[in-house]
């Protein structure tokens, strides 16, 4: 199993989420305010980068992810990506005629960034 690590940068309000080690990673801009990181050569998650954190943590609501449509080409891989883990325990996906769109798994995110 991969290590986890969070960090969150407050002056920033933004929480990183490394998964394994640090790797060269591909990013796809899910949303204006999340990043999901891939390594291409294992085609896994290697992190997620949420900006704008407290508002996203305090306020229970999906989150559209207008990117995984407009990265069609890699939608079936992202989509693999994010409803498994080690992602699926940091967000809850949801598909339908939307689209795509996400809710953070709170308070698990909140513990994490306090502890």
């Amino acid at each position: 199993m991969r290590a986890t690590r969070i960090t969150y940068d407050p002056d920033g309000d933004i929480l990183n989420i490394t998964f394994g080690q640090p790797a060269a990673s591909t990013g796809y801009q899910l949303s204006d305010q999340i990043l999901l990181r891939v390594d291409p050569k294992t085609q896994l998650a290697s992190g997620l980068t949420i900006f704008n954190y407290s508002r996203h943590a305090s306020a229970s609501r999906e989150i559209p992810f207008p990117g995984v449509e407009e990265h069609s080409d890699v939608k079936p891989l992202l989509l693999s990506i994010l409803g498994s883990a080690p992602v699926n325990q940091f967000l809850s996906i949801t598909t339908g005629k939307q689209g795509v769109s996400a809710t953070l798994l709170s308070p698990s995110l909140q513990e994490a960034v306090a502890g």
